[in-house]
C-alpha cells in the first residue's frame, strides 16, 4: 500500500514541476525604456508631450505586474490640485464610443517623476485588454510640461526572430578573357516557428505530460494490485 500512495504521489510531483515549468516560461517579462526622440512641450491645458501607436509600443504586452515610470520637467510651479501628469489610453477603432482613459500615477513627487501602475490602467480604462488600446500618450494636468523619459517595467518579453542570409557565388572560368557577372544564389533562411510548422504549444505540452504521469500512476497500480491477489 505504501509503494501505491509513493507512485501516486511521485506522478502528482511530476504533473506540479510540469505545472510551474510553463507558468515560469509564459510569465517571462523584460523593462523596456520607450523613445523620448519626439517628445514636445505641451501648451499647458491638457496636451500630450508624446504619443506611442502600437508601432512604438504594443499596450497588449501589459502585465498584471507592469509599472510605467515617467520622468517629466515642468515650465513652473505646479499649483493645482491632484498630479500634473497623466497617463491616457486612447481606442478610437473598436470602442463605440471611443475611450479616452486618464489614468492617475499611484506616486509621485509633484515634479519631476510619476509612476502609473496596472491597476489604475485597468478601472480607468476599463478592461484588462489592453491589446485594444491605439495610442498610450503622456500629456498635461494644466501646465507646461516636458516629458523627458518613460520605461515600461515588467511588460511581456517579445523573442526577435532574425533572418540570416546565405549567398553562394560561382566563380567564372580561366578561359574566359573578360570577367563574367558572378552567379549569386542567395537562400533566405525562414523563421523557426515556420520549420518546425509552428512549434509545440507550452499548455499541450503540460498536458501531454500530465497524461503520461497519470497513466505511469494507474498502471502502477494495476500491478501492484495483480501482485496482492495472485
Amino acid at each position: 500500500m505504501k509503494k501505491m500512495v509513493k507512485a501516486v504521489v511521485t506522478a502528482a510531483v511530476l504533473c506540479v514541476a510540469a505545472l510551474a515549468m510553463s507558468l515560469c516560461v509564459s510569465a517571462e517579462t523584460e523593462d523596456m525604456e520607450l523613445s523620448v526622440s519626439r517628445a514636445k512641450t505641451t501648451n499647458g491645458s491638457w496636451g500630450q508631450s508624446v504619443i506611442y501607436d502600437r508601432t512604438a509600443f504594443d499596450c497588449g504586452r501589459i502585465t498584471e505586474d507592469t509599472e510605467i515610470e515617467v520622468e517629466f520637467e515642468l515650465d513652473g510651479e505646479w499649483k493645482g490640485s491632484g498630479a500634473p501628469i497623466e497617463l491616457i489610453m486612447q481606442n478610437y477603432t473598436t470602442a463605440d464610443p471611443q475611450i479616452w482613459a486618464k489614468v492617475e500615477p499611484y506616486d509621485t513627487d509633484m515634479e519631476t517623476y510619476a509612476k502609473f501602475r496596472y491597476e489604475e490602467m485597468v478601472f480607468y480604462y476599463g478592461s484588462e485588454d489592453f491589446s485594444t488600446v491605439d495610442n498610450m500618450c503622456v500629456g498635461d494636468c494644466g501646465i507646461v510640461m516636458t516629458v523627458t523619459k518613460v520605461t515600461v517595467k515588467n511588460c511581456e518579453k517579445v523573442e526577435v526572430t532574425t533572418t540570416t542570409t546565405a549567398a553562394t557565388t560561382t566563380a567564372a572560368p580561366e578561359s574566359v578573357t573578360e570577367a563574367a557577372p558572378a552567379e549569386t544564389e542567395a537562400t533566405t533562411a525562414a523563421p523557426a516557428e515556420a520549420e518546425s510548422g509552428g512549434g509545440i504549444p507550452i499548455v499541450l505540452i503540460v498536458v501531454i505530460t500530465v497524461v503520461v504521469a497519470v497513466a505511469v500512476a494507474v498502471v502502477i497500480i494495476i500491478l501492484k494490485n495483480k501482485k496482492r491477489f495472485y
